[in-house]
């Protein structure tokens, strides 16, 4: 399950579906308050002025029994945004299927969501949503949206799209239903004679999965599987019922108690803490709803401790009953009484209960910590590329990506500078610069091309971005990309006023390639602007996303050259994969060029791009001799400290002005 929740082609909706779980997290605070209040009204005769007892009682059973509802129209609303389908059309889709599906199975008019049914509001409307996402181009009445009506043509535009997708939705369903019912068959012809501890075991392992993916897990194993076992008794006293509140549902599910002082000890985020402060209360009295519904939904930092550590609780508690020969009265517990105070009823005060229950909560604190931690590493990098968007003026188009890459984290990213903080917090628009260093056009020595490169202000001197390394392995590239298109973009209109409108080449980073955010966001800046986008070969090892968004570039008429041609992972192959303006041989391969070898591989390298239409481009040219042969293969450009460094903003017109006269002048002098 760790490697399926950190799959990046289905990360970015499981990011999707916590988003719509914490927009219901107010519906459970509400919840969780009035359970909390009911509990405190029975236990303590507390006389609350304008609410009674039963329309307490009846309001907690409706907000209980709707809460399933709500989560399908959460979910619907977030995919069908992640989706681009529209949102009311996805809601009422998912609402529609859902009250099918429960007539279907339930021959009553649904006015309520039954319990079993609950893994339906997670379910569903993600499927009823991805058929409509999927059917649309089919389906669609394709009605121009362009004038003052376009919200009623969208909206025809789904007729049948809603009406197909419903019918598949319900089909599918029916399907499932067969195969489910068949296979439950013939699970109960095995007549299995498995004794009550091990289903006890299990029954509490299908609750943590329940709950794990948002879904009541008490309330719907008590509605498909019932509750008889857990009037059974475990040992002499104690039954399956009061053994797992002793025990197991400590603070709630998942043992609450400890994932909250494991949070309030190391979770640094100021949400987080606020919810974790929020729960102290509720969770005293085991109800960790809102615990569950704001961190560990879909939480794949917290997957292993939250499903595994109650059935540790249950074996260990288990064995230390029979070791210890702890003994129990006849009292039932209420399962909203807290730690310590259960135990002391339970047993009429022997310490050996206590300690057994601070070992159980000590032991699952301490695993939680260390998850818990991992879990704040990554929460890292959202907060870091949040100071970096900041800190540069980004707007938050490319929020999901930056949480997926969080969210797949590995422990070498989310470990590999320790010093990326400091760095991200001094790195803002005032002390990061865009510099452009000339292409020189071989054969005429003209210069109308510039590479647009990084510049970065430390302690007064201009470097280079020596920080790069560390944003990279951050997942935080695609900001600085964003933030060099800006300001590009802002260069060339200042230049277009003056009469001067040079080629700019940028780099992309392949983590903005496989960003669709991302590369909407540049196409938005840069549409009409005279670019070509410099990428490096590896680029494509990313998938065919990265392709597609290439693509999709040239189709904005945009152009793409390849960088560092000659380094690593260097194919021609990538010629044929794409329609490539330029190819640009790495300084390495320049370096070689006086050799006989070096010399015979650039030539035949430019012959074959030019046999296809492409411009070859020497970078970290040098040396005057280098040049000479350069000029002999016939190589278009030639970028390198030979001709000149990278300029600042203001010393580029000038520079070309000066370039060209000294240009004539040996160009004279050559004819001479």
């Amino acid at each position: 399950m760790q490697k399926l929740l950190q799959n990046k082609k289905i990360v970015k909706y499981i990011v999707t579906l916590q988003e719509a779980y914490s927009a219901v997290i107010p519906y459970f605070l509400l919840l969780s308050f009035f359970i909390l209040l009911r509990f405190l009204i029975e236990q303590f005769n507390i006389s609350v002025p304008a609410i009674s007892l039963e329309s307490l009682k009846h309001t907690i059973t409706l907000m209980q029994r709707g809460a399933p509802l709500i989560i399908t129209v959460s979910i619907s609303y977030f995919l069908a945004i992640r989706l681009k389908v529209c949102e009311i059309i996805a809601i009422t889709l998912s609402l529609a299927t859902l009250f099918t599906i429960i007539y279907l199975k339930t021959l009553s008019v649904p006015i309520e969501i039954p319990p079993n049914f609950s893994p339906l509001a997670l379910i569903n409307p993600i499927i009823s949503t991805f058929f409509l996402y999927l059917l649309y181009p089919y389906f669609t009445l394709n009605l121009p949206e362009s004038d003052e009506n376009k919200h009623v043509y969208r909206f025809f535009n789904y007729l049948f799209v809603f009406v197909v997708s419903y019918l598949t939705t319900i089909f599918l369903y029916i399907i499932a239903d067969i195969i489910i019912n068949t296979l439950y068959q013939y699970i109960v012809h095995l007549k299995l004679n498995i004794p009550n501890f091990i289903l006890y075991l299990l029954r509490d392992l299908t609750i943590q999965i329940y709950w794990f993916f948002g879904i009541h897990g008490s309330r719907t194993v008590n509605a498909i599987f019932g509750k008889d076992i857990l009037s059974e008794y475990i040992v002499d006293h104690l039954t399956y019922g009061d053994f797992n509140r002793l025990f197991v549902v400590i603070g709630g599910a998942g043992v609450g108690i400890a994932l909250l002082i494991s949070m309030l000890l190391y979770i640094k985020d100021k949400s987080y803490r606020i919810i974790t402060k929020i729960s102290v209360p509720f969770v005293i009295f085991n109800i960790n709803t809102l615990l569950i519904y704001a961190l560990v939904v879909f939480n794949r930092f917290l997957l292993i401790p939250f499903i595994f550590l109650p059935i540790l609780n249950i074996l260990v508690a288990y064995g230390a009953i029979k070791l210890f020969n702890i003994s129990f009265n006849d009292q039932t517990l209420v399962w909203m009484t807290p730690v310590f105070v259960d135990g002391y009823i339970k047993t009429g005060g022997d310490i050996k209960i206590w300690l057994l229950q601070a070992f159980l909560i000590t032991m699952d604190t301490m695993v939680y910590i260390y998850f818990v931690k991992k879990y704040q590493k990554a929460k890292d990098l959202e907060n870091k590329a949040d100071i970096l968007k900041k800190n540069l003026e980004i707007e938050k188009e490319i929020r999901s990506k930056m949480y997926v890459k969080a969210y797949t984290a590995q422990k070498e990213i989310i470990e590999a500078d320790a010093k990326l903080g400091k760095i991200l917090e001094n790195l803002t628009k005032n002390n990061l610069y865009v510099y452009y260093q000339p292409k020189i056009t071989l054969h005429n020595l003209t210069c109308n091309k510039f590479e647009a490169l990084l510049r970065y202000e430390q302690n007064g001197k201009i470097i280079g971005p020596i920080f790069l390394d560390a944003v990279e392995k951050a997942g935080l590239a695609p900001i600085i990309d964003i933030w060099v298109a800006k300001r590009v973009k802002k260069d060339m209109d200042l230049w277009e006023k003056e009469g001067f409108h040079p080629q700019i080449s940028i780099n992309l980073h392949p983590d903005t390639i496989t960003s669709n955010d991302s590369i909407n966001k540049i196409i938005e800046i840069l549409k009409g602007k005279d670019i070509i986008f410099e990428i490096i070969e590896r680029s494509f090892l990313k998938g065919s996303n990265a392709l597609q968004n290439l693509n999709r570039l040239q189709k904005e008429g945009f152009s793409i050259a390849i960088d560092d041609f000659g380094t690593g992972y260097s194919s021609l192959q990538t010629l044929v994969k794409l329609n490539v303006e330029e190819l640009k041989f790495d300084k390495s391969i320049i370096d070689i060029i006086e050799t006989q070898k070096g010399e015979i591989i650039c030539k035949n390298i430019t012959t074959i791009c030019h046999n296809i239409g492409s411009k070859v481009v020497a970078e970290g040219v040098e040396r005057e001799n280098q040049v000479k042969i350069l000029k002999s293969i016939d190589i278009d450009f030639i970028q390198g400290f030979y001709y000149s460094k990278a300029l600042p903003f203001n010393e580029i017109i000038p520079f070309v002005k000066e370039f060209e006269k000294s240009a004539q002048k040996e160009i004279q002098t050559a004819t001479i």
